[in-house]
Order: C-alpha cells, then structure tokens, then sequence
C-alpha cells in the first residue's frame, strides 16, 4: 500500500522536533482554550504531527478539515489548503 509512496519519496515521518511542536502546541491551546489536556482528540494530536511535518517539509497541506488547521494555526504558520472539489 505505501510502496508506491515510498518510491516517489512522498512519505513523511513525524521527526523528533515535530513531536516536541506537539507538546508545544497542545500546551500553548489547553492555556489559550482553557481546556484540560484528557478533552483534546487523539486525532488532533496527529493533525498537529501531520501540520508541523509538512511545515518542516516545505509542502502544503491538502485537507478538508478547516476547523482543527484553524487552531493549530493559532500556534504556529503553515502551509494549507482545501481539496479541489470532486467531479461528478
């Protein structure tokens, strides 16, 4: 399944600075949102890790979810964008 990925070298792997921006980030929002860290979705984290490593890779993130990249946005500036609408 990833090989085609890998051979295009279109892999990302979260590296150990974009696991320290996590910790970062999800410290700067509970502060910021007044949230306790055990109401933060697991899938947030990984939208975080997914945020800063196209960051560190100078590529622009292709996602639907605007909501989360908004607050994530609030932390640190990358690169992002909506799909192109599907056709019919």
């Amino acid at each position: 399944m990833l090989g085609p990925f890998v051979r295009r070298g279109r892999l990302l792997t979260p590296s150990a600075t974009a696991w320290d921006a996590l910790g970062l980030t999800l410290a700067t929002l509970r502060r910021l949102e007044r949230r306790q860290l055990a109401q933060v979705r697991r899938g947030f984290a990984f939208d975080i890790l997914l945020a800063y490593s196209c960051r560190e890779s100078g590529v622009v993130l292709v996602t639907r979810n605007a909501r989360d990249m908004a607050r994530i946005r609030r932390v640190f500036v990358f690169e992002c964008v909506a799909p192109y609408p599907e056709r019919s």
